[in-house]
This record gives C-alpha cells, structure tokens and sequence, in this order.
C-alpha cells in the first residue's frame, strides 16, 4: 500500500485560498484537510472543501454525458458517449448560431471558478461561435463595482482588518459556511 501526502490548493473564489493537504492511498485520495501551516486558515476548511472526498467518490456523481430521457423534472436519464453529447450539442447550437448566435447567453461563471473553469476554453468557444458578449456572471460584477466604490479598490481587504470593523454587512452570503475564516476574523 501506497500511501503519499499531496500539497494543494483550493480552487474556489474566496479570499482564503486555502492551504489544503491530501491523503492519497494507491491513487485514491482518502482524506482532506487543512495545512496547520497556513497563515490564514491555520488548518481549518470550510465545509465545502472538507467533503472533498466524499463529493468526488460519491455514487450520486455525475461522470458521464447524460440525455434525459423523460419529462423535465422527472429525473430520468441515460448514459450516453462523449461523441454522442457533443453532437447532439453542435446539432442544437448550429441552427442558433447561423439564425441569431446572439442569442446563445452562455452563463459559466458558479462552482468552482479556477482560470480552467472560468476564464479559458469556453470563452474562446463562445467568441468563436458569436454568442452574446454579456459578463457571465449573476453576483462578481456587481460585488466588485460596489466593492469598488466603497473601498476605493478592486484589491480584497486585508483579513487583518475585518476584527477593527464596527460593523459588517454580509449581503447574499454564508460566511460560516463558505468562508469562515472571514467570520473568525469579524
């Protein structure tokens, strides 16, 4: 049995970016946790990245294209091939994008929001097909132009700073949840 200890970081757009260890035993990652190292967490993980690895071997997980095959809302689907789902896309996009490809609003900006996810292939892919040119984003744009002009900045806040705060406004957000270390700091 091998059993390795992998360095890593969170991909997720909080202002922590935590320090994350990883158990890894022949391959299999079989536990997360925080690095007791990092300056800001200290080896705390919110708990989102704490089930890491219960979200990642979860049955309920979805590692295949999937067609549904029932009434939207039923829940009911087949696995189909990677070459299926990308033609069954192209076959849905092309008509679109010959008659009005603004009319594609792609809509990338949830999860996890790394350079891969977020800000890479898909927005060479829409450019290239035409789509719509509107910021993907439902909540960032707004939070950094009112971040912007209450703060001055676009640049977070130093977390040093939250524990001075008289007060602090939390607006859409679950702090003790998804970003803890901000709330042990107010």
């Amino acid at each position: 049995m091998s059993i390795t200890q992998v360095r890593a970081a969170c991909p997720h757009d909080c202002p922590d970016t935590c320090a994350i260890l990883v158990t890894v035993e022949d391959g299999v990652a079989t536990a997360v946790r925080g690095d007791p190292e990092h300056p800001t967490t200290a080896g705390v993980l919110c708990t989102k990245v704490s089930r890491y690895v219960e979200r990642t071997y979860s049955p309920d997980r979805v590692l295949h294209p999937m067609r549904r095959v029932g009434k939207k809302g039923e829940g009911k689907f087949e696995q189909i091939t990677w070459d299926e789902a990308l033609d069954e896309i192209a076959a849905r996009l092309k008509p679109i994008a010959a008659r009005d490809p603004q009319a594609i609003l792609p809509y990338s900006y949830c999860g996890t929001m790394g350079l891969v996810q977020g800000e890479s292939m898909s927005l060479r892919f829409f450019n290239k097909l035409g789509a719509s040119l509107l910021d993907r984003t439902i909540c960032a744009t707004a939070g950094f132009t009112g971040y912007k002009y209450t703060v001055g900045a676009s640049i977070g806040t130093d977390m040093e700073q939250f524990q001075d705060a008289k007060l602090i406004l939390i607006w859409g957000g679950n702090p003790i949840a998804s970003n803890l270390h901000f709330w042990m700091r107010a």
